[in-house]
């Protein structure tokens, strides 16, 4: 009987899925001149465009390389002749921000109407605002308190905690700029991190409004003064800074344009438009490898708290690409805090390796620092947005100590070793002097071979590495005045400097090939009910959730030095 069943089930998910696959190549009808109405919110993951099943069973989350895709198709579409972008419970990084605000400001330049409508209930909305910037007119929804309130960045420090719960915590880094130590054991800021929190805040505050005021045609410093000393607050005094163009509801936008219901056009359905019909993607196949989230050893997957980057799937999917005559190019591109110095070892070689075959060109997205930065290092060139957190060229090693919380709470330990370092990973006993020493070695090893590497892909001397590195994290602008990031630009920049390296013509578009593969149906599965955990979480217990055993591991880690967020 179950068997049966089971089967039935089977040809049930079949036939769905044929159903499915009948649907996706019929493309729908596209009236002329449609009103493309997408709307941002979510988190857009550095994912493939989704698979089959994962559409079926996972909640919809739209990967950025398909929202980029319709925005692109947008600006190509001549039945299309204005874009309304809605922007609503965004949870994306300053670097993805940009890419989406690239995407919309390619559909302006194409001489399409665009309008963004801000539906943000209240709150600080500086990030919503700055994608929001790039369309030909901004309007908030009447009821919407939208606020720029000026940018912050907010840092936590664990130290106190363990104090209170009689645990010890030893922590080894490499080098001063390498916070993450200073997240788990400390309790304020040390210098070295106070200095590279405001130059870090500094940049991304000044390209923000610099972006804001050339959007908006006003002085820079008007724009600063605005933001950081009225935080104008609501549709009205934002319509009296200049800022927004008016309150309007999304009825009142279409009816500005002149446009029927019939002429709209949601996003979902324009999806289904290929690209190809549209003459995109028909040139030379480039291959886009996935390296989003923590790096750690195994397979690439995405769980309760958050995407893992797997070195397995990486060097498979590496290698894949270098060695199919198909693929002209490789674009790797990371979204990454680091992890596993030995998973990111692991990518490191694959990535060289790919190189002596076919031009290997790093993207990087929200995030690309320590291991993440360490992978990418060895590419042919990388690419960044301005306001990418990267470098953190550093390592850290942390060591709880629970023997007092064991006591406190009536357990008592007692361990037998045969051997002197027998008992360094025990973290029911306080580490000795020697103990510590040997872990300071071992960190300074995985430091200098960090050092190494990146002088290797980089073409730099060691020493100058070293003077840019000592977990220093910097924004891709000031990475690429030291010498860490080759290009300034996103995604699809990061694909023109890949057909340049492959000699593809500037007028062909490439086929994308995404590695790793979509998942397959049990995967998909899997992985389904997992991220429904995970999104159920507020953000900060995701991030530290993320960030703790990752830090907390039996060997050095390049790990970024906290969940840096700048609102």
């Amino acid at each position: 009987m179950k068997r049966k069943r089971k089967l039935l089930l089977f040809l049930v998910a079949l036939l769905g899925a044929g159903a499915y696959w009948w649907y996706v190549r019929q493309g729908p009808h596209i009236p002329a001149n449609a009103v493309l109405v997408v709307h941002l919110h979510g988190s857009y993951p550095e994912a493939a465009p989704e698979g089959l099943w994962s559409k079926l069973f996972a909640p919809r989350e739209i990967p950025l390389p398909e929202a980029l895709l319709t925005l692109r198709k947008c600006a190509a579409d001549s039945r299309i002749r204005a874009l309304i972008v809605r922007i609503s419970d965004l949870e994306v990084g300053w670097a993805k921000a940009t890419d989406l605000r690239e995407a919309i400001a390619a559909v302006r330049k194409a001489g399409k109407a665009t309008i963004a409508l801000l539906e943000q209930e209240g709150g600080n909305a500086n990030l919503p605002y700055y994608i929001a910037s790039a369309s030909e007119r901004v309007y908030v929804v009447p009821a919407g308190n939208v606020a720029l309130r000026g940018l912050a960045a907010r840092y936590m420090f664990l130290g106190g905690l363990w104090e209170k719960l009689h645990i010890e915590m030893d922590v080894e880094k490499m080098a001063e700029y390498k916070t993450a130590g200073d997240f788990l054991a400390g309790k304020e800021m040390t210098t070295a991190h106070r200095e590279m929190a405001n130059s870090l805040l500094d940049d991304v505050n000044d390209f923000y409004l610099g972006t804001i005021a050339l959007a908006r045609a006003l002085p820079v410093e008007a724009v600063r003064e605005l933001v950081e000393q009225q935080g104008p607050s609501g549709a009205e005094s934002l319509y009296d800074a200049k800022l927004i163009d008016g309150a309007k509801f999304l009825d009142d936008v279409r009816l500005e344009l002149g446009a029927d219901q019939r002429s709209l056009v949601d996003e979902s359905t324009y999806a289904r438009v290929p690209p190809t019909r549209l003459g995109l993607q028909r040139g030379p196949v480039v291959a886009v490898v996935l390296a989003a989230g923590t790096i750690a050893p195994g397979e690439s997957h995405r769980s309760s708290v958050g995407a893992v980057a797997g070195a397995d799937s990486l060097h498979r999917a590496l290698d894949e690409a270098s060695r199919d005559p198909a693929v002209q190019a490789i674009v790797l591109r990371v979204d990454s805090p680091g992890g596993s110095a030995l998973a990111s070892d692991v990518v490191w070689r694959a990535v060289q390796e790919a190189r002596k075959r076919k031009p290997v060109v790093a993207s990087f997205s929200d995030v690309a620092a320590s291991g993440g930065y360490y992978i990418a290092s060895g590419s042919t060139r990388v690419v960044a947005q301005p306001n990418t957190l990267t470098g953190s060229i550093g390592v850290v090693f942390a060591r709880p100590n629970i023997r007092g919380f064991l006591e406190h709470w009536g357990v008592h330990t007692e361990t037998i070793a045969r051997g002197q370092w027998a008992t360094l990973d025990d973290v029911t006993s306080p580490l000795s002097d020697a103990g510590r020493e040997r872990l300071r070695t071992e960190v300074q090893r995985t430091y200098d071979l960090f050092l190494r590497r990146v002088s290797e892909g980089r073409g730099l001397p060691k020493e100058q590495v070293h003077e840019v590195g000592r977990g220093r994290v910097w924004t891709g602008r000031q990475a690429k005045d030291v010498g860490l990031v080759d290009v300034l630009g996103g995604f699809y920049t990061a694909l023109d400097v890949a057909k340049q390296e492959a000699g593809i013509p500037a007028d062909q578009d490439p086929a994308l090939l995404f590695l790793p593969a979509p998942k397959g149906f049990f995967e998909a599965l899997e992985e389904a009910l997992e991220t429904r955990v995970a999104a159920s979480l507020p953000r900060l217990v995701r991030e530290l959730i993320r960030l703790f055993p990752s830090a907390i591991d039996s060997a050095p880690a390049p790990l970024l030095p906290d969940a840096i967020v700048i609102q």
